[in-house]
C-alpha cells in the first residue's frame, strides 16, 4: 500500500512507514520516556476537522485501525497503538463566551492554557492536575481535576461534542442530539467509537483566594495523620481538596499532607484552613502555608514531580474503604519501590458531589490512590513494572475500580474495571452500532480515542 492518495487529500502532514522520519515521529507521539513498540504505519497530523474526516474515510477504505492522539500523556501509550494515528495537535482552538459561561475547546488545548485563559475572565473549569495534558483524552476519560469535589468530574460539565464517526461523518452530539454518542463521550475513554474534534463546556466562577497548606510527617505518624484526615475532611466543605503524597526520604518514606482550598475570598480561606488544621497531629517535620496558590503555582509544583523524559509506569484505584488503609498500603509500596523517584498519592474525597449518573463515567470512590513508578533507564523497566503491578494486585480486594486516565492498560492480568458493569455493557452495544468494523481499535480490549 502507498499513501500518495492520502497525502494529496490532507491539508496537514502525512508521515508514513516509508518516510525517513517515521521512527522519530512515532516516538514523539508519546510523552512517556518509555515508548511502546512502533506500530503506526501512517501518522496524519490533521490541520482541521476535515482532515480528520478524510483520514478516517481512508482508513475505512483500506481496512486500517485508527487511534487519535491529543497530547500522548496516557502512560501506556495507547495513542500510538493503531495502524493509523490521527494527531490532533493543530486542533487547539479556544473560544470563551464570558456571558454564557461556556467555552469551545479544541482537543489539543492544554489544561494549563485553558486555566490561564479562563482566569483572565474570572472563570474556571475543573482542569486536570497536570498542566501539559490536553483536554481530549482528559475529558473522554472523565477528568478527575482540580476542585472536582465541588465542581464535579470534568466530563459532567461537557455540554456537547463534535465527533468524527467511523464512516467519516462529522456529528454534533448533545444531551438531546445523538444522546447515545454524547453519553459515551463522557467517560468511555479509549473505548469511545469516534474522534472528538471539539468540546463545548460549562464554566464556573474562579476561586479568587485559592490557598494551600502542606505539612510533612514521617511515616511513623501515618495512623495519626489518617485519623485526623478522616475527621477534618469529613467536616470540611466540598471545595477542600485533600491529598497525601508519599515519597522516599533520606530516612524512609514521608507523608506530605496537602490541602488546597478553592475559596472565593481570603476570609473564607482563612476560616476553612483554621478549622481544617486545628487538631492536626504534632510531629510535622516541615510546614508550609497557608499560602496563596493560583492554578499556575499548583502546576509548577505538580510538574516538578513528573519530569519529562523519565520512564513511567502508573496505575490507580478507587475505593470506598478507609483512608488509613489506603495510606498504609501505599506506604508499604513506596518502601519497597525499586526507584527512589517513585511516589504515591492518596486523595480523600469525603464530601465530593455524587456522580449524576447520565454518562459512561461510572466508577469513583471516597478514596483515590495512584502509584507513579518513575525511573531513568530501559534496563530498569521490568523491575519497576513488576513492582507497580504487584502493588496494585494486592489492593484488588480493597478497590472498587480504576480511573482510565491513569490506569495501567498494559498489564497481563485483568485490569481493575474503569466502568460499571451496566455502563460497560451499554458501551459495547453502542460500539457495535457506531463502529461495527472495530475501526477505532487502538489495542486489544481497549479501543477508541486516546485517554491522553
Amino acid at each position: 500500500m502507498t499513501f500518495e492518495t492520502l497525502k494529496s487529500r490532507i491539508r496537514g502532514t502525512v508521515i508514513t512507514v516509508f518516510d525517513p522520519d517515521h521512527a522519530e515521529a512515532c516516538d514523539a507521539l508519546i510523552w512517556n520516556g518509555r515508548k511502546p513498540q512502533r506500530q503506526a504505519r501512517v501518522i496524519v497530523r490533521a490541520a482541521d476537522a476535515a482532515d480528520v474526516q478524510t483520514a478516517v474515510r481512508y482508513a475505512s477504505e483500506h481496512g486500517l485501525s485508527v487511534s487519535a492522539r491529543g497530547g500522548g500523556h496516557q502512560f501506556t501509550g495507547i495513542a500510538a497503538r493503531a495502524d493509523m494515528v490521527v494527531d490532533l495537535g493543530a486542533l487547539d482552538g479556544l473560544r470563551i463566551d464570558v456571558t454564557e459561561r461556556s467555552a469551545i475547546l479544541g482537543p489539543a488545548v492544554s489544561n494549563a492554557r485553558l486555566a490561564a485563559a479562563l482566569d483572565r475572565h474570572g472563570l474556571a473549569f475543573p482542569v486536570g492536575h497536570c498542566g501539559d495534558v490536553t483536554v481530549s483524552g482528559y475529558l473522554l476519560g472523565g477528568g478527575v481535576g482540580w476542585n472536582s469535589g465541588a465542581w464535579g468530574i470534568a466530563c459532567f460539565s461537557v455540554q456537547g461534542v463534535d465527533v468524527v464517526m467511523a464512516d467519516g461523518r462529522l456529528l454534533t452530539a448533545t444531551a438531546t442530539e445523538h444522546p447515545d454518542i454524547f453519553w459515551a463521550a463522557r467517560g468511555a475513554g479509549p473505548g469511545f467509537f469516534g474522534i472528538v474534534t471539539a468540546f463545548r463546556v460549562r464554566l464556573f466562577e474562579a476561586p479568587r483566594a485559592l490557598t494551600s497548606v502542606v505539612r510533612v510527617y514521617p511515616a511513623g505518624e501515618a495512623e495519626a495523620v489518617a485519623a485526623w484526615a478522616e475527621a477534618a475532611v469529613g467536616r470540611a466543605p466540598a471545595n477542600v481538596e485533600f491529598t497525601a503524597k508519599i515519597a522516599a526520604g533520606p530516612e524512609g518514606a514521608v507523608i506530605a499532607a496537602i490541602a488546597n482550598v478553592f475559596a472565593t475570598e481570603e476570609a473564607e480561606a482563612r476560616r476553612i484552613c483554621a478549622d481544617l488544621w486545628r487538631d492536626a497531629p504534632e510531629g510535622a517535620v516541615e510546614v508550609a502555608g497557608p499560602m496563596p496558590t493560583p492554578i499556575s503555582a499548583l502546576y509548577e509544583m505538580t510538574g516538578q514531580s513528573t519530569p519529562k523524559g523519565a520512564r513511567y509506569g502508573v496505575d490507580c484505584l478507587w475505593s470506598d474503604g478507609a483512608f488509613g488503609e489506603a495510606l498504609a498500603r501505599v506506604l508499604r509500596s513506596i518502601d519497597r519501590a525499586p526507584s527512589s523517584r517513585s511516589f504515591g498519592l492518596v486523595a480523600l474525597r469525603s464530601n465530593a458531589v455524587p456522580l449524576p449518573g447520565d454518562a459512561a463515567f461510572s466508577r469513583d470512590g471516597r478514596v483515590f490512590a495512584t502509584l507513579y513508578g518513575i525511573w531513568p533507564e530501559a534496563a530498569q523497566d521490568k523491575e519497576n513494572l513488576a513492582w507497580l503491578r504487584s502493588s496494585v494486585e494486592t489492593c484488588r480486594g480493597f478497590a472498587t475500580g480504576s480511573y482510565v486516565g491513569e490506569s495501567d492498560l498494559e498489564r497481563s492480568t485483568a485490569a481493575l474495571p474503569t466502568l460499571s458493569a451496566e455502563a460497560a455493557s451499554r458501551l459495547s452495544d453502542l460500539r457495535l452500532v457506531h463502529d461495527p468494523a472495530g475501526r477505532f481499535g487502538a489495542r486489544p480490549g481497549h479501543s477508541g480515542q486516546s485517554a491522553a
